[in-house]
Formats: structure tokens, C-alpha cells, sequence
């Protein structure tokens, strides 16, 4: 909080503290922080993963290096497909150095610099990251086991006519 009032960027420091633990959001910043050290948090971060993509992820160093590249910030709203509940987007942007969180907006264009994709995987017990890359991951080439079953989050539907680049 600034010295004489309270910031948008307290806004998403609020939001994020105050998400469980178990939510796609915490994770992801949890796989960032643990991404910072891969050698030292590797079995943590497979337990993070889907089983189906735990020999793309090797030893983790890729996944480090692709994050290192970038300065980023997590955005305080998931994305999911409608009729996919059991996808969830994390998308983190590029920013500057030391730059406050924010929130995004439902209408805010996206240029995301990397898209976190976990899937709810009720055989696991929790979410499960599948991915991290530039694009989308369509929910139909994903191993999903609880295809639209799943807790809720609080998440923003890409908006109709969004051009939204899936794989």
C-alpha cells in the first residue's frame, strides 16, 4: 500500500494472498519460484505435473531458461474455455523490473508471455500442470480425466469473438 492510499497494485496483492493454496494461480507461482532453483525443487515440481507430461519436462532446466528469459508477472485472473472447468490458463506477461502486481480487466487484449495450462486431475487430487508455453493449449488435445468437472475458481471466459490461438 502506497503511504496515502490504497493502489490497484494492493488490490492484486490482496487477491493473490488470499487464494488457497491449491488454486492455479498459487501454483503457478509456486512452479516459478521453485523453477528458479530446478536442480534443487525437481521431485516438487513433478509432483506438479501430469503424469502424461512428465518425460516432455526432463529436469526442468528448459522450462527455467524459457522463464529466465523474461521478467514476468502472473496475472491475477485464470481463463478457461467454455464447457472446460477443468482447464485452467495462468497467463504471466512480460514486465519490468520490480513492477507491481496487477488485476486484469474481462475485455483486456492478451499478449501473454507464457501460458501456464493445468488441468484438474481428480485421480491426483489436485491441479496438475500440463504445460508452459507461448500458446494455448485447446482443451479437446489435452489428457483430461474430469472433462468439465471440476471445483470452481473464480475465472474469466475468453471473451466470444476473442482470437485466441490454440493448439
Amino acid at each position: 500500500m502506497s503511504e496515502d492510499r490504497w493502489t490497484d497494485a494492493d488490490d492484486a496483492q490482496f487477491a493473490m494472498h488470499a487464494l488457497p493454496d491449491d488454486h492455479p494461480i498459487a501454483l503457478t507461482m509456486g512452479v516459478m519460484t521453485a523453477l528458479d532453483n530446478p536442480a534443487e525443487h525437481q521431485e516438487l515440481l513433478r509432483t506438479w505435473v501430469t503424469p502424461e507430461s512428465v518425460e516432455d519436462w526432463g529436469n526442468f532446466s528448459e522450462a527455467a531458461t524459457f522463464l529466465r528469459s523474461h521478467t514476468l508477472g502472473v496475472l491475477g485472473t485464470v481463463r478457461q474455455y467454455e464447457g472446460a472447468s477443468d482447464v485452467a490458463y495462468v497467463i504471466a506477461i512480460s514486465q519490468e523490473p520490480d513492477a507491481p502486481m496487477r488485476m486484469t480487466q474481462e475485455d483486456e487484449p492478451l499478449h501473454p508471455a507464457a501460458v501456464f495450462t493445468w488441468i484438474w486431475r481428480p485421480d491426483e487430487g489436485n491441479w496438475r500442470l500440463h504445460s508452459v508455453g507461448e500458446g494455448w493449449s485447446r482443451p479437446e488435445r489435452l489428457p483430461r480425466t474430469s472433462p468439465d468437472d471440476a471445483p470452481y475458481i473464480d475465472a474469466q471466459a475468453f471473451p466470444s469473438g476473442s482470437n485466441v490461438d490454440g493448439r
